[in-house]
């Protein structure tokens, strides 16, 4: 018997219970024709993804770029950088961290003609050891604490260029030209430590962000350089897929509006972070706010996301969460949650824990 001439059909669902069995008659109607034309299908996912990561087990290495914001309005928070660098210093010299550190600015620098970001700037009184370029600081260094003060004082704050701060664009440059410079060793943990009191190229490409104190010309609208996922596939296409990569931030968070208040008293006006806080997000790095009165704690944070254990991932594509399938040493977990493409977990992975992925990729515009 066809089913397009069934009115009705009846099921016996028994269920099974301590004492016994129940039974119950239900009744369930077909599915017409033109009902179930109606129903969309889902589409079919691009791609699937199977993959096995397994947590950096004994790599100690951290490799820092620190960028710095050197517009006018940056002059204040620079001087509370460098009096309060001495924590963060004293922490990373008392770990078991095997670290180095290149130090660039937000501004573009005329060379040979052409506007370039991201270029180390070489460390005031650092006597490097042979062989180690004056821009690399790495750990052992002696002085370190005058080493950091007197580089920040001594940088030119304001001036030619200083205005369009583009942090995200001068690591995107600085990571293409790694293999030339040396900041970074293979197989080492990258974490980018930016600090500004305003956003990328000022408002974070949105007009609707400038004040009427902003300078003219204030607003520049992004080049490719300029976003967060761009930098992320840079850091890959340098230095692996595997790359375990981190852009921290000290802003003005985006909505802390007393802390904008407070800044907008300095020299020029501030803007709230929004395209640095999400490259944080990216990232799973850390965002800590410019108007704390001590950015050591910040600071000591951005590097622990980074050293010994693995809380997130950044997967491949965005997934489909319902296909999203998670082994942990060959056990299905669900101690997870999903932001995009980054995989959280609820708490750190150790050192050689076995990951396990299978998902299906949502098609992206």
């Amino acid at each position: 018997m066809k089913a397009s001439n069934l009115t009705s059909k009846l099921v016996l669902s028994c269920v099974v219970v301590t004492l016994g069995t129940a039974c119950a008659k239900m009744n369930f109607s077909p599915v017409s024709t033109e009902d179930a034309s109606s129903v969309v299908t889902p589409p079919a996912p691009s791609k699937t993804i199977s993959s096995t990561e397994v947590v950096a087990y004994g790599n100690k290495q951290v490799d820092f770029l620190l960028v710095l914001d050197d517009s006018n309005s940056m002059l204040p928070e620079l001087k509370k950088l460098a009096a309060r660098m001495s924590t963060f210093v004293n922490s990373l010299e008392a770990s078991n961290i095997d670290w180095q550190m290149c130090l660039t600015t937000t501004r573009g620098i005329t060379s040979g003609g052409v506007m370039r970001y991201g270029q180390p700037l070489n460390w005031a009184n650092y006597v490097p050891v042979s062989g180690t370029p004056a821009y690399l600081l790495k750990k052992g260094t002696p002085n370190l604490n005058t080493i950091f003060t007197t580089t920040v004082d001594s940088l030119t704050i304001g001036g030619g260029n200083s205005g369009d701060e583009r942090a995200i664009k001068a690591a995107h440059e600085n990571f293409r030209d790694a293999a030339s410079h040396g900041c970074y060793r293979s197989g080492a943990a990258i974490s980018v430590i930016t600090i500004s009191d305003e956003d990328e190229r000022s408002v974070g490409n949105d007009p609707a962000r400038l004040k009427p104190t902003d300078a003219d010309g204030a607003f520049q609208a992004f080049e490719p350089e300029d976003y967060p996922q761009a930098l992320l596939d840079r850091a890959k296409n340098s230095f692996g897929e595997d790359v375990r990569f981190t852009f921290s931030s000290i802003i003005v968070k985006p909505d802390d509006k007393a802390c904008e208040a407070e800044q907008d008293k300095d020299l020029s006006p501030s803007h709230p972070g929004y395209t640095y806080a999400e490259a944080s997000r990216l990232t799973d790095g850390g965002v800590g706010s410019i108007c704390d009165a001590d950015y050591s704690s910040n600071l000591n944070t951005f590097r622990d996301k980074i050293v010994n254990s693995l809380s997130s991932l950044t997967l491949q594509c965005t997934p489909d969460p319902k296909s999203l399938k998670v082994k942990i040493e060959g056990l299905q977990v669900a101690a997870h949650k999903l932001d995009g493409k980054v995989l959280k977990f609820n708490y750190p992975l150790i050192e050689g824990t076995k990951i396990d992925l299978q998902y299906d990729c949502m098609d992206e515009e």
